[in-house]
């Protein structure tokens, strides 16, 4: 009797010290920046992507950040008197010799100030924000810079086919271009029809797996390709954001709010003497050098629907 009363208090003493070593050797969770194996080491929030060399670190799981309907995108103009050149510092020294009427010198001053300082929009235009130089004749666009040849008011490379050097070139908004033979001649997905580059769309999810660099990339039934996702951190990385998150299980492009998140956002890519500029959502991450007749503006998108996430 006593030999079982000794087992069972061992019994109890052993199990009691088992119950002592496991809420003693309860660990920390990791928090931002800290070493993890796996995310359930990391805290509320956080989670585990792997490490340059062995096991990960904790970063923020969830981005949080709003899409909206709007795009990055550098503009030239908004009104023909934007593409006009910046005036020379004469210009106030010619309009008030101009205004004195005071014979020759006068008459000169005012024809400099005419053709010097004064925006002519008879001679340009802006289209689909971007300047485009007007004409009524062949001879105003010798020296234009956008073509020689005059057509709907525009000086343009070509009118029609004939204008095009070499009988296997074609006329196609205004500048010659090589028919082209097969898909694989036109950028994107754009298609090959009667030797023009259309626009299309995915048409094989392998295809998307191309575009995207993810396996996982499907064709949609609207030709675009989705990249299927459960976090945000499938989409882009917290510390180098490019706008892209999960959204409804796709990674997405999530837009822009104002013209300054726009250029905040670009600001490494673009030359900083520039008063502005800028890129679009599926090239909003492309950046590059912009002209003083530039401008970043965060717009309505311009093309229908979501934005997936280019390749990596």
């Amino acid at each position: 009797m006593w030999f079982k009363g000794a087992i069972i208090v061992m019994g109890l003493a052993t199990s009691t010290a088992f119950v002592s070593i496991v809420n003693c050797g309860d660990v920390r969770q990791a928090r931002k920046g800290e070493a993890c194996q796996t995310t359930d080491d990391c805290a509320g929030g956080l989670a585990c992507v792997p490490a340059t060399v062995g096991g990960g670190v904790c970063v923020l799981g969830a981005f949080s950040v709003a899409q909206t309907a709007k795009e990055c995108a550098i503009i030239e103009c908004t009104t023909p008197q934007d593409c006009c050149g910046p005036p020379p510092a004469s210009c106030p020294g010619d309009l008030q010799l101009c205004q004195l009427d005071a014979g020759a010198a006068s008459q000169q001053a005012c024809a400099r100030y005419n053709t010097q300082c004064v925006c002519d929009t008879t001679q340009r235009d802006c289209e689909q924000n971007k300047c485009v130089a007007k004409c009524t004749e062949n001879n105003t666009c010798i020296g234009s810079g956008t073509g020689r040849i005059c057509a709907g008011g525009r000086c343009v490379q070509c009118g029609q086919d004939t204008d095009c050097v070499g009988g296997a070139l074609k006329c196609k908004s205004g500048k010659c271009q090589a028919p082209c033979e097969g898909d694989g001649d036109c950028p994107g997905f754009e298609r090959c029809l009667a030797g023009e580059c259309a626009q299309g769309g995915c048409s094989t999810n392998r295809e998307c797996v191309a575009a995207t660099r993810n396996v996982e990339a499907t064709c949609g039934t609207d030709g675009k390709c989705i990249v299927p996702c459960a976090t945000d951190l499938e989409c882009g990385n917290p510390k180098n954001f490019k706008f892209f998150s999960c959204v409804s299980g796709q990674c997405l492009y999530l837009g822009c709010a104002s013209d300054k998140d726009c250029r905040l956002f670009l600001e490494g890519t673009i030359s900083t003497s520039s008063s502005s500029g800028g890129s679009s959502g599926t090239s909003a991450s492309s950046g590059g050098t912009t002209t003083t007749k530039q401008h970043i503006v965060c717009r309505d998108k311009q093309t229908p629907g979501n934005t997936t996430i280019p390749a990596q």
